[in-house]
């Protein structure tokens, strides 16, 4: 029996699209009619096809400059969802990762929340973002002050919700610690079919926002001892510094349209992830690839690589560690087939087929 009247909430739709976007709309696409609530929306960098959906906002929409700067309003964030007005929903599915969890259902009402991870910034990350900030005393300590009201926050409105759900098992282990809840497991979507396999060659290769908790310094210093290939597909704000560091053997490609990645993705020996995610879809779009991924064995990693059959884990972040896996990585002899394989199990139909179970309570 389908559920009478869905809402689906998102913490916004500006900035980069990612992960938790496809959520959203993975779950519009099984409930066309739900209105989609966001804290603000960027209706420029909506793709066509998702422009003239219902979307709802909070009044945080029409502050000055709420969309570029967004950030800046996360102290409001809290209170703008709550004014958002859902009592007339039977079920509420959230996409959370900073405050959509927040609403305020009807008590009679279902709320699933799918949970990318508690907030990081304010939790167990603080002091790193802050020091990636370069935060002097003053802004640490006014900063601080705002985290702990946020945290005390995200606790209570845990309790609104009735069902949640978990992007990995490193997720679901935070969300016990920091919410005292249960949560089920539910891999995200990951376009397998987007990626094929091609002829390897002497090269491996890396992808994303290149920032220092996702582990590009460490690969370049790793890289740089070592003499191997490697190809760095993205932007960020440690680009440069690396750029400046980096031997001849490496080569930064910038900000690259899907063709030139999937073009490399094909081509490339292996897939370098030396960051902790709580889950981390571009492994799983490498083995889409047939490709073996090289891995800290932390995070959302452990879900996704099969040691010694889909790729090689090491186990502490250091250059040593790194150029080991990549040596046992040399060393293997990879069934490129079994990899996709063992990536169909992420694929969109079946994350559909499972979220449509959960917001039905079946």
């Amino acid at each position: 029996m389908a559920s009478k009247n869905v809402a689906i909430v998102s913490d916004k739709l500006a900035g980069a699209m990612g992960g938790a976007e496809a959520i959203v709309y993975a779950a519009h696409e099984l409930y066309p009619e739900a209105p989609l609530y966001a804290t603000v929306i960027d209706y420029d960098i909506l793709p066509e096809h998702w422009k003239n959906l219902p979307y709802r906002t909070t009044f945080l929409q029409h502050w000055p400059m709420a969309i570029k700067k967004y950030k800046a309003y996360f102290p409001l964030m809290p209170l703008a969802h709550e004014m958002l007005n859902l009592q007339e929903y039977d079920t509420i599915f959230s996409s959370h990762h900073s405050v959509a969890k927040g609403i305020i259902p009807r008590p009679d009402a279902r709320h699933v929340c799918y949970c990318h991870s508690p907030a990081r910034y304010i939790w167990d990350l603080f002091w790193t973002y802050a020091d990636l900030s370069g935060f002097n005393v003053v802004q640490r300590t006014l900063v601080g002050a705002v985290s702990q009201y946020l945290r005390m926050w995200d606790v209570s409105s845990s309790h609104r919700v009735t069902q949640f759900l978990a992007n990995s098992a490193y997720t679901a282990q935070r969300i016990k610690l920091f919410y005292g809840r249960e949560s089920d497991v539910l891999h995200p979507p990951v376009r397998t079919t987007k990626f094929y396999n091609g002829e390897s060659e002497d090269f491996y290769l890396m992808l994303g926002r290149i920032v220092a908790y996702k582990g590009f310094g460490l690969a370049v210093d790793a890289f740089n001892e070592s003499g191997k290939k490697l190809v760095i597909i993205g932007d960020g704000p440690d680009k440069q510094e690396l750029v400046a560091k980096a031997k001849s053997n490496i080569t930064f490609l910038g900000r690259a349209p899907d063709e030139v990645v999937m073009d490399h993705m094909a081509r490339c020996k292996g897939f370098v992830f030396p960051g902790k995610e709580d889950f981390g879809i571009v492994m799983v779009e490498a083995q889409s690839a047939g490709k073996p991924v090289i891995a800290l064995g932390q995070g959302g990693a452990l879900d996704i690589v099969r040691p010694n059959e889909t790729g090689v884990l090491f186990d502490e972040p250091t250059v040593e560690e790194l150029n080991a896996a990549i040596a046992k990585n040399d060393a293997m002899a990879w069934d490129a087939k079994a990899i996709e394989d063992h990536a169909e199990q992420f694929n969109e139909d079946t994350f559909k087929q499972k979220l449509h179970a959960y917001i039905e309570g079946v």
